[in-house]
């Protein structure tokens, strides 16, 4: 590929020296070469050093104070030259030709500010801690009908590297949020898609997310492997609580629809996604705006497809956190609207117990199916 573009790779890395030679053989690997290599150590005290030794004169090397993730991703934004901008993690692998695949389509068409791929969940090789096996390739929902930031709003599909964007978009939205020390790369995620059309790389993924049981997070914030669901939770509230009262509703409806026209349809999506997030207080207020609706005027098969695709996402509150299944039970005894809801809910979940054979998973339909009108 004859591309002159100028392509940046930012690695931020802390303890992580046993991964990093693989994953920067990779960066060094790619059938088209970054410009500019950018590896950010945000105070590693392990042998990180060590290992960066042999790469010195080919990278841009810079020592900061630990911080977290996202105050050395800052600090290499700062370095950055090029005109696209990979942010890559200190323990994953490229493939070889990712940079090649990502930039293409961006040189192809300039209206785009991000290109976005699928990527590999890749075990880890007990013996030498190299990348192991495929466990799976990440899914990217259809975007068609309904847009990029409502799927994007539900579901992070861009984890990690699997966004690759103009430096200037960057530039654009300004810095990483240094309070998220996980989940920084949703919300930038977010804020890029607000402002930036993506277009998709085309072909698979284009790099291996290892997965590995090493320790997570910063020194102020270290937890283990399997902690890693109740801290994406965790950080996710933080902007989630700001971004609902920040996005209007109309950006919850796709693109083209109206807001007068489908003010309901927006607050049922709104709820849809505070819900996926645990957040109980947003949730409440939506439900009692859903009150205000008539009771008596039934969903759209637009309301209908989002109450059902969200069928999951209620299924684990059943589990996890029954306040918001009490709520809607409580709400619903005086509130038409949210009855409505519920049926829509309850239908939602009967058709997935038909088809479901996993026992866990029909335990916690029923679980959820009995709390949304039982106080268990």
């Amino acid at each position: 590929m004859g591309c002159k573009a100028k392509i940046t790779v930012l690695i931020p890395t802390f303890n992580r020296a046993q991964y990093l030679q693989e994953c920067l053989d990779s960066i060094f690997s790619q059938t088209l070469p970054a410009a500019q290599i950018v590896v950010v150590n945000d105070g590693a005290t392990d042998h990180t050093r060590r290992v960066l030794g042999p790469y010195m004169k080919s990278v841009e090397y810079f020592e900061i104070a630990q911080s977290g993730k996202p105050a050395a991703i800052n600090y290499g934004l700062k370095k950055a030259s090029g005109d696209y901008l990979w942010i890559f993690d200190d323990d994953d692998v490229a493939l070889p030709e990712a940079l090649e695949r990502f930039v293409e389509p961006l040189e192809t068409h300039p209206d785009y500010g991000f290109s976005y791929s699928t990527f590999f969940y890749t075990d880890t090789r007990e013996e030498g801690g190299r990348i192991g096996n495929i466990l799976s390739e990440s899914q990217i929902p259809d975007l068609r009908e309904r847009g990029f930031l409502i799927p994007l709003l539900e579901n992070n599909f861009l984890g990690g590297a699997a966004l690759f964007a103009r430096t200037s978009c960057y530039a654009a939205v300004g810095n990483f949020d240094q309070r998220l020390l996980r989940s920084q790369d949703y919300e930038m995620a977010i804020r890029i898609a607000r402002q930036f059309g993506g277009i998709r790389v085309a072909g698979g993924a284009t790099f291996h997310y290892r997965q590995h049981k090493g320790m997570r997070g910063s020194l102020h914030d270290r937890f283990i492997a399997s902690g890693r669901l109740g801290k994406w939770i965790e950080y996710n509230q933080i902007f989630f609580r700001e971004l609902y009262h920040n996005l209007a509703l109309t950006e919850y409806l796709p693109f083209g629809q109206s807001s007068g026209e489908c003010s309901r349809q927006g607050l049922i999506q709104r709820l849809a996604i505070m819900v996926s997030k645990y957040l109980l207080k947003e949730i409440e207020t939506d439900l009692h705006e859903l009150e205000k609706f008539d009771g008596t005027n039934p969903f759209s098969d637009q309301e209908k497809a989002i109450i059902r695709n969200t069928c999951p996402v209620w299924t684990r509150c059943g589990s996890d956190c029954p306040e918001i299944l009490n709520l809607v039970r409580r709400i619903a005894v005086f509130s038409p609207s949210v009855r409505r809801l519920r049926e829509q809910i309850v239908r939602g979940i009967l058709a997935r117990l038909r088809k479901e054979r996993d026992l866990h998973l029909i335990k916690n339909n029923i679980l959820c199916l009995g709390r949304l009108y039982f106080r268990l």
